[in-house]
């Protein structure tokens, strides 16, 4: 165990950037995972750790747990890398690689492709929720969003290390769901067809938007149906987050009964 003391450590400029840059992290292939729950569930997913850090007062969390720091940071060194003002401890994980040639779908499976995410925030919640519903398969279509954004962990609350998450263009999702007899549901908030009125128990691919924009005429041309949620009020639109659990919700209850 090493202990940092100061805050020109090469250590400490390293980790700062590993937190705050997708690019040096998608170089290093390596993110940063803050908190005792998150880190915990990264590695009950299988991922590897290469570093584990904590302030003084922390250590005996970990070691509680079963874990051992590497690193022991200064209390107001830590103060100036983390995040949440509650956590004393991060990891340093390596990137793993889904293969998506590699998964076998369930006749009942439910996919679900983002359609150009922009806001971590909000891909954070969608993967919260979508684990919580016991989804496993989530597809993201033509983006840079990184995976593993620190913002995208903290708001899926470790979800993200639950899932099986594929990052593919529009012409590689188009022959996998047709391949592999998907039935596509894109959703708009102008479509005439109410979500309930899907059939959402069977083998499908829910498509969801961004959340500037409507999902592209790409996966529209594609769609068996494109549905939307019903609204009632003023407000006509909802959080992409929001939208997808009402919609993934539907889901579920449409299985229960079935």
């Amino acid at each position: 165990m090493k202990i940092i003391s100061s805050i020109n450590n090469h250590k400490i400029k390293y980790l700062k950037k590993l937190r705050t840059n997708n690019s040096f992290r998608k170089k290093e292939r390596k993110f940063y995972v803050e908190g005792l729950k998150e880190i915990t569930l990264c590695i009950d997913s299988g991922f590897i750790i290469d570093s584990i850090y904590c302030s003084s007062k922390f250590n005996g969390i970990l070691e509680t747990n079963s874990l051992k720091a590497d690193y022991i940071i200064d209390n107001k060194i830590m103060s100036q890398i983390i995040v949440r003002d509650t956590e004393g401890i991060f990891g340093i994980f390596n990137n793993k690689v889904n293969e998506i040639s590699s998964t076998k779908f369930a006749n009942d499976e439910l996919v679900l492709v983002l359609d150009r995410p922009e806001k971590p925030g909000n891909v954070g919640a969608i993967f919260r929720s979508f684990e919580a519903f016991g989804f496993k398969n989530i597809i993201i279509a033509e983006t840079n969003l990184d995976t593993y954004n620190p913002i995208i962990i903290r708001s899926s609350l470790g979800a993200v290390f639950k899932l099986n998450i594929f990052k593919l263009t529009f012409p590689q999702i188009k022959n996998l769901l047709k391949r592999e007899k998907f039935k596509i549901i894109s959703s708009d908030v102008d479509a005439k067809i109410p979500h309930t009125k899907a059939n959402l128990k069977e083998k499908i691919a829910i498509v969801m938007g961004p959340e500037k924009s409507k999902v592209s005429d790409d996966f529209k041309k594609i769609s068996d149906i494109v549905v939307g949620i019903p609204m009632y009020g003023d407000v006509d639109s909802l959080n992409l987050s929001v939208a997808t659990s009402i919609i993934l919700s539907e889901s579920v209850n449409q299985r229960k009964i079935s």
